[in-house]
């Protein structure tokens, strides 16, 4: 994996990850054949021009958020790994894309994980979120902790509603989908995940976990990861955004002809250069 300032030396296609002119997206490729490297940049500036023409390919996570519109830079390299290597159909289209969107509950107990977590599910459109706080201190922190959290998540431009949950919520909704980062159950794509507000899907935890009178409910998927002790939850959460976000899909292209700009029946007229008339900035406040 490359930042924006490392050795333009690769293994295999260069594949850059940014949103630039011309980039695809990252969804409906073909899983990967051969050697690549991935290359991301830097979260403000991003990749350098130099590295960009040096990319055989360069893609782009699509967000569906006006205001928070990246993701954190070990994110956004998780999705695009598990996307590149995969592959996966294109993301869809639907009338009212936010019917088909599902619950989401997050468990998390280290507050920058759970702050960067959060800022990707606003990213890839979500509006509001379950949260079990298992020690993060998202909601009842030191200060320090809900600074470092918050700044995670860029809570000064996320309208993400957050609300505090207990995994005994999940009793509550007809279907239940328990994603893990490894180890059996169904794959993750091969899960339906547009059934809307009646399903949950749950990230940070595991199948022990789940009250057993909900377990005739739950499906296991996985995505398939290696086993590492501890997966970094920023990770796994946005990798599971993601493909929610390809299956909800976007709106349908408004069909008809580009909307007209609007009509005015008066019009200012510059005046000619004699007839100018100045006037105080104070003049116009006592006006």
């Amino acid at each position: 994996m490359f930042g924006a300032s490392c050795s333009t030396s690769t293994i295999g296609r260069l594949i850059a990850v940014e949103n630039a002119p011309g980039a695809r997206d990252i969804y409906g490729r073909r899983p990967l054949r051969g050697d690549a490297t991935l290359a991301v940049g830097n979260e403000r500036r991003g990749l350098s021009r130099r590295m960009l023409a040096a990319a055989d390919e360069v893609v782009v996570i699509p967000t569906q958020s006006r205001t928070v519109t990246t993701l954190n830079v070990a994110a956004a390299a998780a999705v695009a790994a598990w996307y590149v290597v995969r592959g996966s159909g294109p993301q869809g289209r639907a009338r009212r894309p936010e019917t088909r969107r599902p619950s989401l509950l997050m468990a998390g107990d280290d507050h920058v994980e759970v702050g960067s977590s959060l800022r990707s599910a606003a990213a890839f459109g979500f509006h509001e979120v379950l949260l079990e706080d298992r020690g993060a201190g998202w909601f009842g922190g030191p200060p320090a902790v809900q600074r470092e959290a918050r700044a995670a998540a860029r809570r000064h431009k996320n309208p993400l509603r957050v609300h505090r949950a207990t995994l005994d919520i999940a009793a509550r909704y007809a279907e239940i989908v328990l994603v893990i980062p490894s180890g059996p159950g169904s794959p993750l794509q091969r899960e339906n995940l547009t059934r809307g507000s009646r399903q949950l899907v749950i990230v940070g935890t595991s199948p022990r976990e789940i009250d057993t009178g909900a377990t005739a409910r739950v499906r296991i998927a996985t995505l398939g990861l290696e086993p590492v002790t501890s997966a970094p939850l920023r990770l796994i959460a946005s990798i599971i955004l993601a493909e929610i976000a390809r299956q909800v899909g976007r709106r349908h292209p408004t069909p008809g002809p580009v909307p007209r700009g609007p009509r005015y029946e008066k019009a200012l007229m510059p005046m000619p250069a004699g007839e100018v008339l100045p006037v105080e900035l104070s003049d116009l406040l006592a006006f």
